[in-house]
């Protein structure tokens, strides 16, 4: 038997033999199982507490073991303000990928991070349905950071004009930085949509943690 045949018979019975630290929990929808913390080899452990409480995004991303850590380690930096784009702005740009991508669960899973950094709850909703030209929540910058995520996700680029506008606004460090973000949180957007993610159980003490966690005093914020 060729290994064509092999793959062809794979293909048309069970599925290939995933990893054994994983777990499925009762009435889960995920088609995939999720790997568990508790039984992972260290290294991957180890980059599943890049947050101080668990996230099911990142617990079906690390079955790409070989690519988790860096990726954990960069999430880690976002969210440690290694980054010179403000908080609020960071949140704007995530929040904006997500709705743009259909990706329910990273903006829900986010919501948290911009209220407790004081986005007003109007402005995340303005957000949900696409309505970013509002001038009464949307600051000039505000509206040139959200036309930009449009342009990256749907176009793969910034229009001539739109670049213009960016860069009379913006660092060169904060223009390559939110095109990193969109990039870090369209992964978590496939990965969620793909798997058919289930919501994460309730965090105890989450805005606590998310207040230490993301909390700045810099740039104004």
């Amino acid at each position: 038997m060729s290994a064509n045949d092999n793959s062809s018979t794979a293909a048309a019975g069970a599925p290939a033999q995933d990893i054994n630290y994983t777990v499925r929990y009762p009435n889960q929808r995920a088609v995939f199982p999720y790997i568990d913390p508790k039984k992972a080899p260290a290294e991957l452990a180890q980059a599943l507490k890049v947050l101080p409480f668990e996230r099911n995004v990142l617990k079906l991303l690390a079955h790409a073991e070989g690519f988790f850590p860096p990726i954990s380690q960069l999430l880690g930096t976002i969210f440690r303000i290694t980054r010179e784009l403000p908080t609020l702005e960071w949140q704007l740009v995530v929040l904006r990928t997500a709705a743009l991508i259909g990706a329910h669960y990273v903006f829900e899973i986010n919501t948290p991070v911009a209220l407790v950094n004081g986005m007003p709850n109007a402005k995340r909703l303005l957000i949900a349905f696409g309505k970013v030209d509002d001038t009464e929540f949307f600051t000039v910058r505000d509206r040139i950071l959200l036309r930009y995520v449009k342009e990256l996700v749907e176009d793969n680029t910034a229009s001539d004009g739109l670049l213009e506008e960016l860069r009379a606004n913006f660092t060169t460090r904060e223009i390559i930085e939110v095109i990193v973000i969109v990039g870090l949180y369209t992964i978590f957007g496939r990965v969620a949509n793909v798997s058919r993610i289930d919501e994460d159980p309730e965090i105890p003490g989450l805005l606590d943690s998310l207040t230490k966690l993301t909390g700045q005093k810099d740039r104004g914020e």
